[in-house]
């Protein structure tokens, strides 16, 4: 049974769960601060929700990045896809540049409707992040002992001063680098434990086969051999270098799961800040993080078509026609869309060009042969450009799509208006403000047709 605390009248319910908190390496106040940190932080989000976790507001830190997982195995497969993605966005910054966060995980309470995580549940992961190296995952024993049958850890003997010593309550997954073969087989991130836990040996677990697997994938090396990735067995120790500090045996770490190089190295997930704001709703914002997401080099394929076309958009509203082209152009020779097509006949439309309009609504209809406003966009610009029977063909076909759209009753208006069809035109135009009765234009015609 849950037990149950009250706060004010509410009874609140408290239960266990796997409890995930990330702290970033270092301070945010240092030149990594900004859009960079954002993004990382939306990072943990994302992994977060992805695997079945809920983030958790904490009243005493609003900075803090808490989640909730109903299993420990999922809290672990989202901190493996929190380290793989960061892992592969600082690959190609500068030092300075690159951002890392210390995860923790551990069972711990939470109270259920309460938007707030307990005290001691905060103070145990908190102990946990402190063992953690930068680029780390800490785990509590309970966690450990949950995953490492599901997740198929494979666990680092650790000595010091040549006795083998009781095991410790946390277990660290860090990142290994590639020199680490051949360095006495010292993770990184020993130092930290040594230093927190003295003379007890941790259990380590290493992300590193992840991240060497997923480099390996984006290489020109062949692939491995069948099986999951194995580390090289270290070199062996002097006497002297086993007395003054830890030493490592073969580090393995071999995962049931593990992420989809195709799906961390993404433009939404490395940099989700950017990817939102790239199809926001303020047009200056949305160039600026568009231009952040192309300049990145990671948008390939339909990213890179779709963060084209948001900007395409943007700079349409923009007013800047001629780098509008350019955008919808680049997302089309990426993946040719309906979508696109449409919306760079809108910019050839606005510069008068109705020619190249034309055929751009045309080539939307023949991917998208129901979509109404290409019917009705294709019709208007027919009639800017007096070829008026056209523009009547097309407008009743976007009639029939788009019946329940004032918009299309008044560009059939105005069509049968020029076309000297005057009862045509005013069933029209009141059809237009029977739905729409601020619709201006269609008050205006029915006005240039002495009707009140």
């Amino acid at each position: 049974m849950p037990d149950t605390s009250r706060v004010g009248e509410y009874a609140l319910k408290r239960k266990i769960a796997a409890v995930l908190k990330a702290e970033i390496a270092g301070s945010e106040a240092a030149p990594v601060a900004g859009a960079r940190l954002t993004d990382a932080r939306a990072a943990v989000r994302i992994a977060s929700e992805r695997n079945g976790g809920r983030m958790l507001p904490v009243a005493a830190e609003p900075e803090a990045l808490v989640a909730e997982f109903q299993s420990a195995v999922e809290a672990v497969r989202a901190a493996v896809d929190v380290q793989a993605t960061l892992r592969a966005r600082n690959k190609g910054l500068p030092p300075v540049d690159q951002l890392a966060f210390r995860i923790a995980i551990a069972i711990g309470e939470v109270i259920e409707g309460a938007g707030d995580v307990p005290e001691e549940t905060l103070s145990t992961t908190q102990r946990l992040i402190g063992l953690a190296a930068p680029g780390g995952v800490c785990l509590s024993r309970s966690v450990r002992d949950a995953v490492v049958s599901k997740l198929k850890l494979h666990q680092l003997d650790l000595t010091i001063e040549g006795e083998r010593p009781e095991p410790t309550s946390q277990h660290t997954l860090v990142e290994r680098p590639k020199k680490a073969a051949a360095s006495a087989g010292r993770s990184v991130g020993l130092s930290d434990v040594a230093r927190n836990a003295i003379a007890v040996a941790a259990l380590v677990f290493s992300l590193a086969a992840i991240a060497l697997w997923m480099l390996e994938r984006r290489s020109e090396a062949p692939p491995p051999s069948a099986g999951a990735p194995q580390a090289a067995t270290p070199a062996p120790a002097s006497q002297a270098e086993v007395k003054a500090k830890p030493v490592a045996g073969t580090l393995e770490f071999k995962p049931a799961y593990a992420p989809d190089p195709a799906v961390v190295l993404t433009a939404q997930r490395m940099l989700p800040q950017a990817w939102s704001d790239c199809h926001g709703t303020s047009a200056d914002k949305a160039v600026d993080a568009c231009k952040r997401l192309l300049d990145s080099g990671i948008p390939k394929g339909d990213e890179l078509a779709d963060i084209q076309m948001w900007n395409g958009k943007a700079l349409r509203d923009r007013h800047e026609l001629d780098k509008a082209l350019e955008a919808f152009d680049a997302s089309l020779a990426a993946k040719p869309t309906a979508e696109a097509y449409s919306l760079r006949g809108n910019v050839h439309y606005d510069k008068g060009t109705w020619d190249k309009a034309i055929a751009d609504y045309a080539e939307t209809i023949r991917l998208d042969p129901k979509n109404g406003e290409a019917f009705n966009n294709r019709a208007w610009t027919y009639y800017r450009a007096g070829r008026h029977k056209e523009a009547l063909a097309d407008a009743d076909t976007a009639v029939r799509l788009l019946a329940k759209e004032a918009y299309v009753w008044d560009t059939r208006g105005h069509i049968h208006a020029k076309l000297g069809n005057r009862d045509a035109a005013i069933s029209d135009f009141r059809a237009a403000l029977a739905i729409d009765p601020a619709n201006v234009a269609s008050r205006d015609g029915l006005t240039s047709l002495g009707v009140n």
